[in-house]
């Protein structure tokens, strides 16, 4: 069998329709929690197609420790690295961390991910309908309360 890397996914990459169109394949999933991280819109745009205040998807990590959030972890085929590198644009705008998350079978699991790089973020930004509705098609994939509250999140548009 080919080497394999853990790779948690936390925005649209959660939607398993998007995930296909980037040209990603995984050999297996499973739901994963990350204690004391949050998701944030807070990523500034390579190209905010016009958009006043969009922000692209991020996790950063909670100011008091707390919470959770969630996402899904897609064991793959260590060739689709240098893909996952480019889509995040790795180094230049995405850092890749390696970060411990509990599957939902209470196992803790290794799994790498990508964090916006400090100086690629700001505050006050917002995402957009089209980044909420791929969101909505991954419904299934969220515990409903987190669902609920993600999907009340203000958009810039």
């Amino acid at each position: 069998m080919a080497d394999v890397v853990n790779f948690f996914a936390y925005g649209e990459f959660i939607n398993e329709d998007y995930f296909k169109e980037k040209g990603l394949e995984y050999i297996s999933k499973s739901s994963v929690t990350l204690s004391a991280w949050r998701l944030a819109f807070n990523k500034v745009p390579i190209d905010n197609g016009g958009m006043e205040g969009l922000g692209d998807v991020n996790i950063e990590p909670t100011p008091d420790n707390a919470g959770m959030m969630h996402g899904e972890l897609y064991v793959m085929d260590e060739k689709f690295l240098p893909k996952l590198d480019e889509i995040f644009g790795h180094p230049d705008e995405y850092q890749r961390k390696v970060l411990r998350f509990n599957r939902h079978d209470f196992i803790l699991i290794n799994g790498l991910t990508y964090i916006a790089r400090p100086d690629k973020i700001a505050k006050g930004l917002k995402p957009s309908k089209a980044t909420m509705k791929i969101f909505r098609k991954a419904k299934k994939f969220f515990p409903m309360l987190y669902f609920s509250r993600l999907m009340n999140t203000p958009t810039c548009d």
